[in-house]
């Protein structure tokens, strides 16, 4: 009997790794012939008379039923559900801080939303605010509106989106899949002949179980990031432009200037005959000598008179 749960466990396992397939709808009953040998219609065809009995074929239902809105494992989500994650970032500029965040605090009241943290600071004298706030997600477009209205000028603004339909739709397959191995875990399980065997069955449920979980709690986290979007804004406080000092005429600031001017030419001159001495000295002195002998030289002895 080992050899047999071994092989059970081993189909078990590769059942819940492998992916889903697409389930097929059931086909419908085929009803029987009345009497007379008139066959009933094929399935999908509507008949002329609707039998009493007989459920309309736009009432049947998948073998696998699915929640309200949620497609079978495998498909490609209706795009009027898909799930999107949204979230913006914006920086107002406001004329009063304390206004305009008492204004949003009341938005996002009136849209259903809730705040999820605030803040405000001082830069010297000036005060900023930011808030985070989750924001239904058919009302973001309304919300972003609103907020343009209130602020005087948008100094920056930042959307995005993720379209998280077709995770969601692989999670449910998975889902599915670790459900049924569980299941068929559970029946291992009851029929188990030994307390080895059955400790080896309880381990891999334990296993799928924790699995199940973690995929559960990706789904609803799924479902209630694209249920709220998030919606960030920094405030700021118009800064005035600040007027040019008018020009003035003031005498003692130009005799200041000048004489500060003045100052820098004779340092610049002194500087200048420093330069000339230290690097002309010894060609200048030599030159002088020369010439001042050649100059004696030539009045020692004066012309006579005729």
């Amino acid at each position: 009997m080992r050899p047999l749960w071994i092989g059970a466990l081993v189909l078990t396992l590769m059942a819940a790794c492998a992916p889903a397939a697409t389930p097929k709808p059931a086909a419908p009953p085929q009803a029987p012939a009345p009497e007379g040998g008139i066959a009933a219609p094929p399935a999908g065809v509507m008949p002329f008379v609707q039998p009493l009995k007989e459920e309309a074929p736009s009432n049947r239902v998948a073998a696998t039923p699915m929640p309200p809105g949620v497609n079978p494992p495998g498909m490609i989500p209706n795009p009027a559900v898909r799930m999107i994650i949204k979230n913006a970032e914006m920086r107002l500029i406001v004329s009063q801080v304390d206004e305009a965040l008492t204004r949003i605090e009341g938005m996002v009241v009136d849209l259903g939303g809730y705040i999820l943290n605030s803040r405000t600071w001082f830069q010297g004298e000036e005060k900023y605010a930011a808030l985070t706030f989750a924001m239904p997600s058919e009302r973001f477009e309304e919300a972003l509106s609103r907020l343009r209205r209130i602020a005087l000028r948008v100094a920056d603004e930042n959307t995005s989106g993720q379209d998280v339909s077709q995770e969601y739709v692989d999670l449910e397959a998975r889902l599915a899949n670790l459900e049924a191995a569980t299941a068929r875990l559970r029946e291992f399980l009851q029929q188990a002949k030994s307390v080895e065997e059955a400790l080896q069955v309880e381990i891999r449920l334990r296993e799928l179980e924790g699995e199940i979980a973690q995929v559960k709690g990706r789904m609803n986290f799924l479902k209630g990031r694209s249920a709220y979007s998030l919606i960030t804004v920094t405030l700021e406080p118009l800064r005035p432009t600040p007027a040019p000092d008018p020009v003035v005429w003031d005498p003692r600031q130009t005799f200041q200037e000048a004489t500060e001017a003045l100052g820098m030419i004779m340092r610049a001159l002194v500087d200048l005959s420093i330069w000339v001495l230290v690097l002309g000295g010894p060609f200048v002195l030599p030159a002088g000598l020369l010439t001042f002998v050649v100059y004696r030289l030539r009045n020692r002895h004066p012309p006579k008179a005729g």
